[in-house]
């Protein structure tokens, strides 16, 4: 019978803050540079390798009146 070594690819999200920018592209540039890294526990980075940021996103945020 053979042997294989099976593995997966393990999906997240994190959290970046809330910025206050010109537009998304610039939001998202601030929270790269602020929080553009992913940092395991010592017992979640036994478990997983090469954690990265893939994807950003931005939403505006509106107050109460729609601003």
């Amino acid at each position: 019978m053979m042997k294989y070594s099976v593995n997966a690819s393990v999906v997240g999200s994190k959290h970046l803050g809330v910025y206050e920018a010109e537009n998304k592209e610039d939001a998202i540039r601030q929270a790269i540079d602020e929080n553009g890294y992913v940092s395991l526990c010592h017992q979640c980075s036994s478990e997983c390798e090469d954690a990265e940021i893939e994807d950003v996103s931005a939403e505006p945020i509106y107050d109460t009146k729609g601003k």
